[in-house]
């Protein structure tokens, strides 16, 4: 028998997927209490019982957006025992479509576009980057101890990455041109692995 706080938790999640569906959908303004409710068929009190405003909805689906992404790809990426192999899987993912497909544009902007406004929002992106930024850095880290990559910051190279990734994924999304952008991912992920001097057999030229 699921424990209270099971099913709680499991409602919230509930929740959240209808709240990421109808923001999909409707974009922020049209996301409201009543509109989710309604593509539940519950009563808007039960949401409010969960989440007391909408605000702390959003607080919530950056985190179920980041659990999205860590389940997607971190399971796949400790399979892989060769640290070498394994940066380039981490390159290759986030610069390809399924990183990108993963999580609606639409719900990523409208989030992020109130994470400029609102503090608790923008804590829970910093989380979400943080996360990333943590995995790149031991990556990096590790194969630097190895005397495989480039002697360099760790840190600042990962924050390099982070910032062609989501440069690259901002303008893809404007251009909407897939295939266009699909060669840029390839392009900017071998070029990510050309700053840290490795090439794509996957031997470092330090």
């Amino acid at each position: 028998m699921a424990r209270p706080r099971d099913k709680a938790e499991t409602r919230k999640k509930e929740i959240l997927e209808n709240f990421y569906a109808v923001l999909a959908e409707e974009g922020l303004e049209g996301a409201s209490m009543a509109k989710i409710a309604s593509r539940m068929g519950i009563h808007p009190s039960l949401i409010i019982h969960y989440f007391s405003n909408r605000e702390e909805m959003v607080v919530e689906l950056v985190d179920f957006m980041l659990a999205k992404y860590e389940e997607a790809f971190l399971p796949r990426f400790r399979e892989i025992d060769d640290p070498m192999e394994r940066l380039h899987a981490i390159i290759d993912a986030i610069f390809g479509q399924d990183w990108a497909r993963l999580v609606d544009a639409g719900v990523f902007y409208a989030c992020y576009s109130l994470s400029l406004r609102n503090d608790r929002v923008r804590d829970s992106f910093k989380e979400m980057y943080t996360k990333l930024h943590e995995v790149l850095q031991k990556e990096i880290g590790d194969l630097m101890r190895m005397g495989m990559i480039v002697k360099a910051d760790p840190g600042k190279l990962a924050d390099l990455i982070i910032s062609l990734l989501e440069g690259y994924d901002f303008y893809r999304r404007v251009m909407d041109d897939d295939a266009r952008f699909d060669e840029l991912g390839r392009f900017l992920g071998e070029n990510a692995l050309a700053i840290l001097r490795v090439d794509r057999q996957g031997s470092g030229r330090v």
